[in-house]
């Protein structure tokens, strides 16, 4: 079986199976990449014929109960189909038909639900319109088409015209369960077999997968590889004969492509710059197109490398969508990968990246780990130094690439810098992390470790200012102290002064506790040109940026809590974190 994670399947885009054996099936093969320009298509190709696009919508049933979504409907004219759809939403059904408006046939509808062996007949047939848009409601009354029972195949049974009795009301509607066809009758549909997984770097292989629960006979079908049209070249021609099991693979390889033994041996030449895949029940001009992977461009997913890394989808439905692939985490028959086996489980969730010490000192490595391995070569690092110049480094991987160094060229500045570290896991999972790495002037390789900040002299620092707040500014000018220490601290009788020397006493049994906050809005500052000092006994403990200008409702606040190395970068102005860690 495919795992199968939650994927938005209302995004899934309706694809055309069936091919038509006139010169308009190349327009439709062509442009199923390009929902939009499918009518220019049949114009500009054929310019001897006009096609034009009908839009059939409305409700549709089985036997008086709306059909569940993944019901296909197909429309044919005659033995050619014209358009077909799957349903995207319970008993709604939208469906784009190609047609010759000189053609003087019904339109008739096949429907298959998910529980269904084979598609049968609608009730309802149509002329063609003369309109674009053509509401009409369908329904299915009869789950056996006239001389179709033991028949192998329902898309080649004779359009039943006489009108089908109705069945007595049931009290519970069920569908008629069906017998089960053989390999060898079964006529396939959209989705019924598909490309399942890809290797397309060095030596290749490519898996398909039956979603059915009976086998069906895949020989003399066809794999074409090009850009999704109907000239692509013919990649792979499968064996006559050949027979896929129910929810089984047949894996088509180079020779030594992989240590299991493959269905088939084939010479293939995908290109590393993707392709489109495109799998027919036969020769592509004469048949149906069973299934599209991959869009004209660069492959989904799967890696290039000295071993190679497969493509594989998650869900059967919708080849094209990029969302439905993902790089294997397998390791099955001497590759990365899963052939002929269950696909692997997607990882889609990123590396979580940790900077291992905060607070450095100057002549110290920066180092971060990762909580799971990474892909060695996606690793990068930007640093900024609190001047703003860039920081140039040495990276050293660990040799489990869950973990880094970086060494930098000379030492580091004291103060703030920014870290930002970008890796990718196996999986193609991006991952980005900001940091704000403390350097300090006096501190060693143990600095992360110490209990205070960087170049912290005191245990009691001036950590916020609020010169310009919104609306009125006296009595909620705000400033905090913080204390840096392991106990707590009184702090009753120390001053507070601003740089026009207005002091502020702070009241006798004041305490502050270890790590904790003390807030007053006692002291005036002056939303430009302002600063703030602290004294004991008359003594400078501590003082505050000395400010040019303030932005209302911003602070001046240290990067974190308690940093003090003596250097204006130690400040940055943002929104308040007041009584709080910064």
């Amino acid at each position: 079986m495919i795992a199968r994670p939650s994927i938005n399947r209302a995004t899934i885009a309706k694809v055309v199976s069936v091919l038509l054996a006139t010169v308009a099936l190349a327009a439709l093969a062509g442009s199923i990449m390009n929902h939009d320009s499918w009518g220019d298509l049949f114009r500009s190709s054929h310019s001897s014929e006009t096609f034009r696009i009908v839009h059939f919508h409305g409700n549709i049933t089985i036997k008086g109960v709306p059909v569940p979504v993944h019901t296909t409907i197909i429309a044919m004219i005659g033995d050619k189909t014209c358009g077909a759809t799957e349903v995207t939403a319970q008993g709604r059904y939208d469906l784009e038909l190609f047609m010759n408006p000189e053609a003087g046939e019904y339109v008739a509808f096949r429907v298959r639900s998910p529980e269904m062996r084979r598609a049968v007949l609608a009730d309802q047939r149509r002329t063609l319109p003369q309109s674009r848009e053509c509401p009409l409601d369908l329904t299915v009354t009869s789950l056996y088409e006239a001389g179709s029972e033991g028949a192998g195949s329902a898309a080649g049974a004779t359009l039943n015209t006489t009108p089908t009795p109705q069945p007595a009301p049931q009290p519970t509607p069920h569908l008629t369960p069906q017998p089960a066809p053989s390999a060898h009758d079964y006529d396939p549909m959209l989705w019924d077999i598909v490309i399942n997984e890809i290797m397309w770097d060095e030596k290749e292989y490519i898996e398909l997968h039956n979603t059915l629960d009976h086998p069906i006979e895949i020989g003399d079908w066809t794999i074409t590889a090009g850009t999704g049209t109907l000239n692509d070249d013919v990649e792979i021609e499968i064996a006559p004969g050949a027979i896929i099991s129910a929810h089984g693979y047949y894996l088509i390889a180079d020779t030594d492509a992989t240590t299991c033994t493959p269905d088939q041996i084939a010479n293939m030449t995908m290109k590393n710059g993707g392709e489109v895949l495109q799998l027919f029940n036969g020769f592509p001009a004469t048949s149906k197109r069973i299934d599209v992977a991959n869009q004209d461009g660069n492959w989904f997913s799967g890696k290039g490398d000295d071993v190679g890394h497969s493509m594989e989808r998650i869900l059967p439905e919708d080849g094209t969508n990029e969302y439905n692939w993902h790089t294997s985490l397998g390791h099955k028959c001497g590759r990365i990968g899963t052939p002929g086996k269950e696909n692997s489980i997607p990882d889609r969730t990123p590396p979580e990246i940790t900077l291992v010490n905060s607070s450095i000192g100057v002549n110290d490595n920066i180092v971060v780990h990762f909580s799971e391995p990474i892909d060695g070569p996606t690793l990068s690092v930007t640093i900024v130094g609190p001047y703003g110049g860039a920081v140039s480094v040495d990276i050293t991987r660990d040799d489990d690439m869950s973990g880094a160094t970086f060494d930098p060229h000379s030492p580091l500045q004291v103060g703030a810098h920014e870290v930002t570290v970008r890796c990718r896991d196996p999986a193609d999972n991006f991952a980005e992390q900001n940091f704000v790495l403390m350097v300090g002037a006096d501190t060693d390789s143990e600095a992360g470790n110490k209990s205070g900040p960087p170049g912290a002299t005191t245990s009691v620092v001036i950590n916020e200012l609020m010169p310009n707040p919104i609306g009125k500014d006296r009595g909620n000018e705000t400033t905090e102290l913080y204390n840096c220490g392991e106990e707590s601290l009184e702090i009753g009788g120390w001053v507070l002064q601003n740089e026009d020397g207005a002091k502020h006493d702070i009241p006798a049994g004041t305490i502050i506790g270890a790590h904790g906050y003390y807030l007053t809005t006692a002291v005036q500052l002056d939303n430009s040109d302002g600063q703030v000092f602290l004294y004991r006994d008359s003594e400078e403990v501590d003082l505050s940026i000395a400010y040019t200008r303030s932005s209302e409702g911003k602070s001046w606040q240290r990067r974190a809590d308690g940093l003090d190395t003596d250097s204006d970068s130690d400040w940055i102005e943002r929104d308040p974190t007041f009584g709080v860690a910064g």
